[in-house]
Order: structure tokens, then sequence, then C-alpha cells
């Protein structure tokens, strides 16, 4: 697995924390502390920048050495503040680093941490702004203003370290300011900030990356070495009943042409097209038998399959044509769904948009409620099947 330039973070391994080392980014929104001048206050301040953190020992064992880490930062911080009365903005950028030692209380959890360090900073930029015809101008000279090129502040910094995942921290902090020498007279140096923000572990998203891929490549495995087994629809009785009653024949030949037009279609296109698997074929009557574990006995109502499976046979997952709930377009979409053997929906790639077919057959809305005149192409069928198969392929190949 390659190295991320970007991002670090502590890990967890078995049953306690063994320290590596991690690359990161850091994100913070920072709040200078200039209340002491009257009518100064902070605004828009933020930091960001990259984080190395690295165990100072590599070993996991049961010493206090052990619970500890450093953290190494280096980055940017603009800090600003402006005076309410004669809205006046002071701004500051500066090339900030940090040596951080953190703290971790529980050894079998990295979900919190407490650090505390020093921050050396160098001002490479500053200037002054007011309000003037409109907008914003820039203040050559202000004679409260003290500020040179090159001021160095050694803040120390304390602060505490929450997990929000396996790639995200929460991090609040306070950095004392050690060259702040704020008065209604005369400003200059480094205020103190307290400081909110986010690290984002670049190791850990290629961690995640790497194992969701890694899963899915094995789901694949294990599904082209399974049986799919395909549900066909059968005839509703109750609606059968109900249309027999009401003299409905017409309309009764119709839906039964439908039904078996499709499973037809169905049938015939996983036959010619699917390669990604052995498939064996079941009625919708008879799913009840294939959550009970008796598949021997749900795929024998179908003749014209070309396997035998016993009940033992677990390594199964499920393909239908239905009308079902499409996680992807949040509605009901009639199309191809894939299932695990407990009829729960598959995610990528077995169930995305491209399977869907619409609701209405052909366009026509009463199909759906009838389910009588508009029968669906068996190109579209065949279609979806042999991108599915091709998709399927594609990915056990990466």
């Amino acid at each position: 697995m390659k190295t991320y330039k970007l991002i670090i973070f502590l890990v967890l391994v078995s049953n306690g924390v063994r320290a590596q080392s991690n690359l990161g980014l850091y994100f913070n929104l920072n709040f200078p502390m200039v209340d002491a001048v009257p009518d100064m206050v902070g605004s828009n301040s933020y930091a960001y920048g990259a984080f190395f953190q690295h165990p100072f020992s590599k070993y996991h064992s049961n010493n206090f050495i052990n619970r500890l880490d450093h953290t190494s930062e280096l980055g940017f911080n603009f800090v600003g503040f402006r005076d309410k009365q004669t809205d006046l903005r002071y701004n500051n950028y500066y090339i900030e680093s940090a040596f951080n030692i953190n703290f971790i209380p529980d050894r079998m959890t990295d979900a919190l941490r407490l650090f505390v360090g020093i921050r050396p900073s160098f001002l490479v930029y500053q200037d002054n702004e007011s309000f003037q015809t409109g907008s914003y101008q820039t203040v050559e000279k202000e004679p409260r203003n003290r500020y040179k090129q090159g001021d160095l502040d050694v803040g120390i910094s304390a602060g505490l370290s929450l997990s929000l995942g396996q790639i995200v921290r929460f991090e609040t902090k306070y950095t004392w300011g050690s060259t702040a020498l704020l008065s209604p007279g005369y400003i200059r140096g480094k205020p103190s900030l307290l400081e909110f923000g986010l690290k984002v572990s670049a190791i850990d998203i290629k961690k995640v990356m790497f194992n969701k891929d890694e899963n899915l490549n094995q789901l694949l495995k294990k599904y082209s070495h399974s049986t799919l087994l395909v549900m066909l629809e059968t005839p509703n009785q109750k609606l059968i009943d109900k249309l027999k009653a009401a003299g409905n024949n017409e309309q009764l030949n119709h839906m039964l042409v439908y039904q078996n037009a499709t499973n037809k279609a169905v049938e015939e296109g996983f036959k010619k097209l699917y390669k990604f698997s052995n498939i064996a074929f079941f009625y919708d009557s008879n799913a009840y038998l294939i959550t009970n574990g008796k598949i021997k006995e749900a795929i024998s109502y179908c003749p014209f399959n070309q396997i035998e499976l016993t009940d033992n046979d677990t390594s199964i997952y499920i393909a239908a044509f239905c009308d079902d709930f499409s996680p992807i377009s949040q509605k009901i979409d009639y199309g191809l769904y894939f299932y695990d053997s407990k009829f729960v929906l598959l995610g990528k790639p077995f169930n995305i948009p491209a399977n869907h077919m619409g609701v209405y057959p052909n366009g026509d809305p009463f199909s759906y409620f009838k389910r009588l005149s508009v029968l669906r192409n068996a190109t579209d069928f065949n279609r979806i099947i042999f991108k599915t198969d091709a998709r399927l392929k594609r990915y056990l190949v990466q």
C-alpha cells in the first residue's frame, strides 16, 4: 500500500493502541484574544497546514511512554483583529510550525488525546485596512501599529483531540502568544488564540479506500464461484380470483401473457448472457424456501434449471427483475436488483441506476396498475443483463 504525502494518525491494533507514523492536513478557525484592548475584537482568523505524527516508542508495552507520541506541524496562520470604533483592521500573516507531545489517557482507544507543545511563528506580511469610500483600503501608516516583518513568536499550546471516526479528528486548543503587547496606544506581537479545527488523516483515507476495494474484491470472488438464484414471477392468485369474479377474462389472459413473456425473457437472457457465475431459477412464491435454507426444494419447481443444488449450498446470491425501492433514486423503480442470501440489497457494482428500466413499460403509466396490455421488450432485459455481467467481470479483474 502506497503512502500518501498528506496525513497522520494513531492506529488501533488488536487489543491496544500501537502508535504508528502518519501524515495529515489540519484546518483551524482562530479567535484572537484581544479583549484586553478596549473596542478591539478578533475577526476571520484561520490556519491550515500539514502535520506529521510519530511515536516515541514503536513497540507496544505496558509503560508510560507508550501512552505518548509527538506531532510536528508546518503551515500558514492568518490572525486578524479590528477596532470596533474606527473599523480599522490589522491583518497578520504568519508561517508557523509546532511541536506537540500527545498523551493518550486510555491505551485501548484513541478516542481522546491531550497535548501540549511549542508553536514558533514568523510574521511574513502585515497590513492595515480602513473603510473608505465604500470599500476597505490599505493604510500605509497607523500610529499604534508597531509590527515588523520577521517578528518571531514562540507560543505555548495546550488542548485536546477527539476522534470523529477513522479519518477525522476534532481539536480545540489555546495558544499563548509570548510576544503579545496590545494596549490602546501600542499594538505589536502575536495575540493568544483559541482555536477549533479538524485533522484529516491521509493514511487512514488510503486504508479505508484499500479496505473497501479489498472487501469488494473478496465479495466478487465469492459470488463468481457461487450460484445466482434468479427470481421469476408467479401469478397473483388473489388478482386472478378478482378478475374471474368480475368476468374480466380478457384482462386475465393479458396478465398471464405478460408474466409468461417476462419470465421467458428473463430466463433466456440470463442463460445466454450472464457468465459471471452459475445460475438457477426459482419462483417468487417460493422465496420463503430460500430464506429457510430449502434451496433444493425452491429451485425444483422450475423444470428448466440446468444445475442441481443442495440445502448445504449457502454460497448463493439472488437477482430479480422487479419493482423495488432504489437506495440510489430514493423511489420505487422497476429493474434488475441483486440481493444477498437474506434478501438484503447489495451495493455497487451490483445495484446501480443503469439497472433500472422505469416504472412504466414503454412509458405507459396504466401498465403499472393493470400489468395487462403493454409488454416490455426482451431486448431491454438482454441489454441490462449483458452490461451487468460485463461490469461485474470488469470489477473482478481490478
